[in-house]
């Protein structure tokens, strides 16, 4: 019975662990989407304020 629910147990962490790892995955790509975005309309202000 304690090998059945250490089992358990283990399957539940492994669950766990890749949630919490493709959840701060995606928060790190869209903190480098961000961050990439802001820098493209930067640069687009840049060279449509050296055409005027």
């Amino acid at each position: 019975m304690n090998l059945l629910i250490a089992i358990v147990a283990a399957v539940i962490a492994v669950i766990v662990l890749i949630a919490v790892l493709k959840i701060a995955f995606g928060m790190i790509v869209l903190g480098i989407g961000l961050a990439v975005a802001v820098a493209a309309y930067f640069g687009a202000e840049k060279l449509i304020g050296k055409g005027r």
